[in-house]
């Protein structure tokens, strides 16, 4: 009798472990694949649910798929601006290294594009758009440019400045505050530059800058890459090479 007894007794307890086993290992696999859907409280729920259906022998409950989002352009830099407005900037190059290439020429090959010429809400967006266009010049064997922005003069700071942030402002309609504004040593200036407004043109120059024959020894102390300079709305323009900025709300993309 003893020795029957031992034979029912060892299968029975080995189910039992077995069976024990099984649903843990269920439970630690469920709960990793609902965390990377959601949040981790919520992932935990889902997850025991799951595992609830796939014992049943059921499909787990459908998960509807993300929202859209407010996406770039290929070829367009994505920033998520503070009041949470995707903004999408463009970096153009004009082709011209003469200088004959006004802010309003810039302004037309942005709107050709659905946009409008940039201003900058922070640091982040202006050195950005500066790091990228430096490499740009630089990979083209280009030593300096000025790159185009969307600003203008307040009434009445055309001539003199009114100051390093009350000369200007920007004109795409969604960049505000002056965040964004880093001006070269004496900028903005006092000049009564042609054209009925100012315009403001950032530099896109090297630390060891030399200047070559159609430049400015006085740029080097002057501007470091990314600052803003007031300068003229027209053609001939300088430094000759010719670049600009456009941007736009981003639109909407299914994730």
């Amino acid at each position: 009798m003893k020795l029957l007894i031992l034979v029912f007794l060892v299968p029975f307890t080995a189910a039992i472990f077995l069976e024990g086993h099984g649903n843990g290992g269920g439970r630690h696999h469920g709960g990793g694949g609902g965390f990377s859907y959601s949040s981790s409280s919520s992932g935990s729920s889902s997850s025991s649910e799951e595992h609830g259906h796939h014992h049943h022998g059921q499909r787990p409950p459908h998960r509807p798929p993300p929202p859209p989002r407010k996406q770039c352009d290929e070829g367009w830099m994505r920033f998520e601006r503070p009041n949470g407005l995707i903004w999408c900037i463009y970096l153009g190059y004009s082709g011209v290294t003469n200088g004959y290439f006004s802010q309003d020429q810039a302004q037309s090959a942005c709107q050709s594009l659905g946009a409008t010429l940039t201003g900058f809400q922070n640091d982040n967006e202006r050195m950005t758009v500066a790091r990228e266009a430096l490499t740009r010049i630089t990979n083209q064997g280009i030593t300096v440019a000025g790159l185009w922005l969307g600003a203008t003069n307040l009434p009445g700071c055309r001539s003199p400045s009114c100051g390093p942030y009350n000369t200007f402002q920007w004109t795409d309609g969604h960049t505000t505050g002056f965040e964004g504004f880093k001006w070269g040593i004496g900028e903005p200036d006092n000049n009564n530059w042609p054209g009925a407004t100012a315009c403001i043109q950032q530099f896109i120059i090297p630390p060891n800058f030399v200047p070559g024959p159609n430049d400015y020894a006085g740029w080097k102390a002057a501007f470091v890459n990314g600052d803003l300079d007031k300068y003229q709305c027209t053609a001939p323009s300088y430094p000759y090479t010719r670049y600009y900025a456009c941007g736009k709300i981003g639109v909407q993309q299914n994730a």
